[in-house]
C-alpha cells in the first residue's frame, strides 16, 4: 500500500511540474481536483494531491536552479522580505500544496456528493 502510495506521488508529482510548465499555476488546483474525484477516499486522494503538488514545484524549482540564476534570486527576494532564502523556497511550496490539497478537498467531495444522489 505505501508503495503505490509513493508512486502516485512520484507520478502525480511529475504531472504536476509539467501542467505548471505548461499551463500555469491553475493547473495545480485543476489536476488536484481531477485527483480527488479519481481516486477513492480511503486512499486520501487530498494528501496525496498535497504531497504531489509540492514535488512538482520542487521539481520546477530544481530546474529552474540549475536553468537559471534561481539562487541569486531567491537570496534577493528573500532579502527584500526579510526572511532567510530556505524559509522563502518552504513558502514557495506550501503553496501548491495548499491549492491541490483543498482542490482535492473539493473533488473528492464532490464524487461523494454525486455518487450519493446517484444511489438514490
Amino acid at each position: 500500500m505505501m508503495r503505490r502510495t509513493i508512486s502516485q506521488v512520484g507520478l502525480l508529482g511529475v504531472a504536476f511540474a509539467v501542467a505548471t510548465a505548461l499551463f500555469g499555476w491553475w493547473a495545480v488546483p485543476l489536476l488536484g481536483c481531477l485527483w480527488g474525484v479519481y481516486e477513492e477516499a480511503r486512499n486520501k486522494p487530498a494528501l496525496v494531491a498535497a504531497l504531489a503538488g509540492g514535488l512538482g514545484w520542487l521539481i520546477l524549482l530544481i530546474w529552474n536552479a540549475v536553468a537559471g540564476p534561481m539562487l541569486l534570486l531567491s537570496a534577493r527576494a528573500a532579502g527584500v522580505l526579510g526572511v532567510p532564502s530556505a524559509t522563502l523556497v518552504a513558502l514557495t511550496l506550501l503553496y501548491p500544496m495548499a491549492l491541490a490539497w483543498g482542490a482535492g478537498i473539493v473533488g473528492e467531495t464532490a464524487r461523494l456528493v454525486f455518487a450519493s444522489r446517484r444511489r438514490k
